[in-house]
């Protein structure tokens, strides 16, 4: 089952990072008027962002149930299914998610829902993954201090993969008379946080390597010492391209024709680059950290 736990733990980091970061343009970065224009397209995105984050949130639970048990048939047990929820400290985690899950899609149905409320919901649901996983082997202090690190790692990981698939959809509108200065705003408010957020990423990174393994991930020998390090490695490289595209692209969008095309390329390239760290992520997490 752990090939399947690979795929649902991508598909739900990818899901709910889409999510906050759909959210929060909307509610921080973007004008109202270009939040119209993109509307539909956002809408689409949203939705499906959502279906996949609340079916692979129950997928997740049916996995951890049948490794608990005994594969597949323990998995769709409601017995097994049931004692996850009661009586480990995934299952009380998982249980507060489903109700976060309930008030997100609630929130997203509503159709006077404010930008605000759905973005701080869909954040407490991305940051609540850091209650689960390696941030979790310690207790007290310390402990907390790990799944917080961890929160903030998700939450600044979300604000900058999330947002890139609605500031890909706004760049076009950079040649749109009518929207060119709101897409403006749009794209110098993101490049304003992104800052903060490419900080937070590495810092608290930096900070989840260090208490997990106390060390650099030196040892090609292991599994998951290698992925970590090949993903410090991608995170490295969408840190200068995104650098770039700050101050060598965006500053060249009204002196050059080419600099709007080279832009959305990067940001294309910046996503899929967050693809394979998810991919890392979604792996390595799932072995022993040594």
């Amino acid at each position: 089952m752990s090939e399947a736990l690979v795929l649902c733990r991508f598909a739900h980091f990818a899901a709910t990072m889409t999510l906050f970061g759909l959210c929060f343009f909307c509610a921080t970065l973007a004008p109202a008027g270009l939040v119209a224009t993109l509307g539909r397209a956002i809408g689409r995105i949203k939705a499906t962002a959502l279906v996949v984050g609340v079916l692979t949130l129950a997928l997740w639970l049916m996995i951890e149930g049948g490794e608990m048990g005994d594969g597949w048939r323990d998995a769709i047990d409601p017995d097994i299914v049931l004692s996850v929820l009661q009586d480990t400290a995934f299952g009380h985690v998982w249980a507060a998610r489903m109700l976060i899950a309930v008030a997100l899609a609630a929130v997203a149905l509503w159709p006077r829902s404010p930008p605000a409320l759905e973005s701080i919901v869909a954040g407490l649901f991305l940051a609540s993954l850091g209650l689960v996983g390696h941030a979790t082997m310690r207790e007290g202090t310390v402990g907390m201090f790990e799944r917080a690190n961890q929160a903030l790692h998700l939450l600044a990981g979300g604000f900058w993969l999330g947002c890139l698939a609605p500031l890909l959809l706004c760049l076009p509108c950079l040649d749109d008379a009518a929207r060119k200065r709101e897409a403006g705003v749009a794209l110098r408010r993101f490049s304003g946080l992104g800052h903060f957020a490419v900080a937070a990423v590495l810092l608290t990174g930096a900070v989840n390597t260090t208490m997990i393994l106390k060390r650099v991930p030196d040892d090609p020998s292991s599994p998951y010492q290698t992925m970590l390090a090949i993903k410090i490695v991608v995170v490295g490289a969408m840190a200068l391209l995104a650098l770039y595209n700050r101050y060598v692209l965006v500053p060249r969008l009204s002196l050059s024709e080419a600099a709007l095309p080279m832009l959305a390329r990067n940001t294309r390239i910046e996503l899929a680059l967050g693809a394979v760290v998810l991919a890392l992520v979604s792996t390595f997490a799932t072995l022993n950290p040594m």
